[in-house]
């Protein structure tokens, strides 16, 4: 018995060493791979783009703690969240500025915009203050025509089909915009890289992985398989042998447009038309899903705008940060510029506002920073635009909200008129 102790106390003496020893050489090597990347630039902090301001600390460790759950139909929305600069509510709706202590006033129609789209519309990389949804909120704040309320419903992530599934929802739950503004782009090209075709989510790889894994013994078998493969594929010593064998994707991008191999099905690979094919998929599905918009909207009386909105890749003039982010592998840019190529010769006839090229010109000015995200200062140029744009439009809606309240007090005061002379 005493003999059986102690090999068994020796063998896990012997395991714990082993387990121990491979911690140590994992991290060592895990530290060179992390600064062979950052010697090559594979790419710059965003933080970087910031030049010191003092909020980016705290900012990105906020952003940091930003996690999702589970929403039906379209996937995921943002966990409800606190911090000094990024807050999030109790909907997974990003918090939008609006002007302090004021209440509604009885004599002006209220405006609802809503405003749908990825994390750019979100407000990856800006403050509360300073996304598109708060600048708009800023600048017709002090109208004396009406009150508008803005709900920002972009989310991380989004692509233009789960905007509207999100969209469905809200109106089957009885919300009525008047107005719902549509921020794409960016989602729509990235998606049809990463998978080799269009019209599917960020990462749809990892849903058809995921899918009835906890359903059954042999998804569960799948579930602990791939569970073990993930633990020893991202440790430091898996990393540096990828990057010996050249094999290094920190980014998990592909290399060339095709359809992902767990996805194949979708589109098998021999019926695969190549990547202009890919290109032209994801503007004609984003333009399918323009016209379900502006069904929805005569359907439920709300009108719908939309725009194309700009990347580092469709800057003409870019700041030397600006330049750090283009990828070593061209294919990317090389997608993005086809894909954008192919929207704005449809945009005009489709009514899609096409802004891709409102940064062009200014002269190496920072704007981006990483390849898809604005800074403060470019978000404020892109709410200009979009504030001259609605201008118009939302007079002309607190003119016909106006008119309605008129005419229902009116016919308030002549069925009041009536009663009294039957009476």
């Amino acid at each position: 018995m005493a003999r059986a102790v102690y090999i068994a106390a020796f063998a896990w003496i012997q395991v714990g060493l082993a387990l121990l020893l491979f911690w140590v050489v994992s991290a060592a090597a895990g530290a060179i791979v992390k600064r062979v990347r950052h010697h090559h630039d594979v790419i710059p902090a965003p933080s970087e783009a910031y030049q010191g301001q003092p909020w980016t600390a705290d900012y990105f460790r906020s952003l940091n703690r930003v996690h999702m759950r589970w929403y039906p139909y379209a996937y995921w929305k943002a966990r409800p969240m606190t911090s000094r600069y990024l807050n999030i509510d109790a909907d997974g709706n990003r918090v939008t500025w609006h002007p302090p202590g004021q209440a509604h006033a009885s004599h002006r129609p209220v405006i609802h915009l809503f405003m749908m789209g990825g994390s750019t519309l979100w407000g990856t990389g800006v403050r509360d203050d300073y996304t598109l949804a708060s600048l708009l909120a800023k600048h017709f704040a002090d109208s004396p025509n009406y009150e508008l309320e803005i709900t920002n419903l972009g989310q991380i992530g989004y692509v233009s089909t789960q905007e509207l599934l999100l969209l469905y929802e809200l109106l089957r739950r009885g919300q009525r915009p008047d107005v719902v503004l549509f921020y794409d782009g960016v989602n729509e090209a990235f998606t049809g890289y990463q998978n080799g075709m269009g019209g599917l989510t960020q990462s749809e790889f990892f849903r058809a992985q995921e899918f009835s894994v906890l359903s059954s013994s042999w998804g569960r078998k799948i579930l602990y398989r791939t569970a073990l493969r993930s633990a020893l594929m991202s440790t430091g010593l898996a990393d540096l042998i990828k990057l010996l064998a050249g094999k290094d994707n920190p980014n998990m991008l592909p290399h060339q447009v095709q359809p992902f191999p767990s996805l194949s099905y979708l589109a098998p690979p021999q019926d695969f038309e190549g990547t202009d094919a890919v290109e032209q998929d994801v503007v004609d599905i984003y333009l399918f899903n323009v016209r379900m918009a502006r069904m929805l909207g005569e359907q439920f009386k709300f009108e719908p705008i939309f725009y194309w909105q700009p990347t580092v890749f469709s800057k003409n003039q870019l700041a030397p940060f600006e330049r750090r982010l283009l990828p070593g592998d061209p294919m990317r840019a090389k997608f993005f510029k086809g894909t954008y190529r192919r929207l704005a010769q449809a945009a005009s006839a489709n009514g899609v506002i096409d802004i891709s090229g409102i940064l062009n010109n200014r002269h190496q000015q920072l704007d981006f920073i990483d390849p898809y995200h604005l800074n403060e200062a470019a978000n404020g140029i892109v709410a200009r635009r979009m504030a001259a744009d609605l201008a118009p439009m939302l007079d002309r809606i607190a003119r016909d909200k106006d008119a309605a309240g008129q005419a229902a007090n009116r016919g308030s005061t002549k069925r009041r008129a009536v009663s009294r002379a039957r009476g």
